[in-house]
């Protein structure tokens, strides 16, 4: 029997938090192997906290999960908000105090020096509000190898980053004849097998907006091979609403995403939801 969108909630444990608050807690390896029709990864960036709450009852009308990497600090807007979206069984992320690219101020600074800058304010104010935190996003998809050791060494599970050049394909041909861009969906570096998730620390992204002249039937393509090779889809957007920023995501974008998702069984889960290997 093949594990859909709608079971794989029986698949995750929850973790109970603060009264009215709850987060899935990280799957196994077993349970990896227990999906058979793909993950797709959402994660929205920065700090839209009024698009990303306007935009629940989409979610909930899906059953499905995102990431909310907030940048800033952790004030009481931030830990309202989090215990909002973690009550919905959304996972909370950290994305930098001052948005800080990490490869440039871990040159310049030091490793624990830049984590102490722009990382340790944001994780101690979630440990102090019952917030668990076990993600980052990296502010411009800016890492390096010595970034994530960082990260894990402070107990991070997993590390968002992008791969250079794996951009959203341009309908009107402009990008892919300047830089020999290609769909994304015949581009093998957006997927992976979902039997692979335990091992897979960083995950890459694709980033979602008009900036890049998103052909949303493409990321509907790409949702439905993730279901039919097993395979797991991450993307990334902002803000989301009918007007969104450049790099965000257009409300009806969201609700055909998520509907393409159902219709193929494919379980859209939040980074604290996904298999880590222990």
């Amino acid at each position: 029997m093949k594990t859909s969108i709608h079971s794989i909630a029986t698949i995750a444990a929850v973790v109970f938090l603060l009264p009215g608050c709850t987060v899935a807690a990280a799957g196994t390896a077993d349970e990896a192997a227990a999906i058979t029709n793909g993950v797709l990864v959402l994660s929205f960036d920065d700090r839209n906290f009024a698009d990303w709450e306007a935009a629940l009852p989409i979610f909930d009308k899906y059953g499905a999960h995102a990431t909310f990497f907030v940048c800033g600090h952790i004030d009481t807007n931030a830990v309202r908000f989090a215990r909002l979206m973690m009550a919905h069984g959304h996972s909370i992320g950290l994305h930098g105090v001052n948005h800080a690219s990490a490869d440039r101020e871990i040159a310049k600074r030091g490793a624990d020096a830049y984590y102490d800058y722009d990382v340790a304010p944001q994780k101690k104010a979630c440990d102090a509000a019952g917030i668990p935190i076990h993600s980052f996003a990296y502010p411009n998809s800016r890492r390096t190898v010595e970034a994530d050791e960082l990260f894990f060494r402070k107990g991070f599970d997993r590390v968002r980053g992008s791969i250079r050049g794996l951009r959203p394909y341009d309908p009107q041909g402009v990008k892919l004849k300047a830089n020999g861009l290609k769909p994304i969906v015949e581009d093998e570096r957006a997927f992976f097998p979902v039997a692979d998730l335990p091992k897979h620390r960083l995950l890459t992204t694709v980033i979602l907006g008009s900036a890049y002249h998103t052909d949303i039937d493409e990321f509907a393509a790409c949702i439905r091979r993730a279901a039919e090779r097993n395979e797991v889809f991450v993307i990334t957007s902002h803000d989301v609403g009918a007007k969104p920023k450049p790099i965000g995501m257009k409300t009806e974008w969201l609700e055909k995403l998520l509907a393409t998702a159902k219709e193929c069984g494919v379980a859209v889960l939040g980074f604290d939801e996904l298999p880590v290997a222990h």
